[in-house]
């Protein structure tokens, strides 16, 4: 499976040197490089396709994902924020923001509203269910 996947990501790669604005390539090395918990990589193939292109929500929502498993808690807190400024509908980035301030920034009462403000704006949005799940939970 291994050696599968690097044929994969060198195929990727290849493709992206011989055409520089594929950004479906780029988001798909960034996406296997994010499953493969490789924060690092994952972070030049997004911050690349959102060079491209800055009007992908779910790119800058999984680099604000990336960026906080890197440590970067700022950073992956402002990628999450411009998302919901941006695509107030994008239900991903309000988990993802709520998750980083309960357990990145211990500001639970924050998440909260982060959550119940995804519900408020939301509501039949898929991600509905998780942030009601999360407002249940107690951190």
């Amino acid at each position: 499976m291994q050696g599968k996947l690097e044929n994969i990501i060198d195929n990727l790669k290849q493709q992206l040197n011989e055409n520089p604005v594929d950004i479906e390539a780029a988001v798909m090395l960034g996406n296997y490089y994010y499953d493969q918990s490789d924060a690092a990589q994952s972070i030049v193939y997004y911050q690349y396709a959102l060079h491209l292109n800055p009007n992908q929500p779910a790119v800058r929502t999984d680099l604000g994902t990336m960026f906080w498993k890197n440590g970067d808690i700022g950073i992956a807190e402002r990628n999450f924020r411009e998302v919901i400024a941006r695509y107030p509908d994008f239900g991903n980035a309000y988990l993802n923001l709520g998750l980083l301030l309960a357990r990145g920034k211990h500001q639970v009462s924050d998440a909260r509203k982060v959550w119940q403000q995804l519900i408020d704006l939301c509501p039949g949005h898929p991600a509905v269910d998780k942030a009601r799940e999360l407002l249940a939970h107690s951190f």
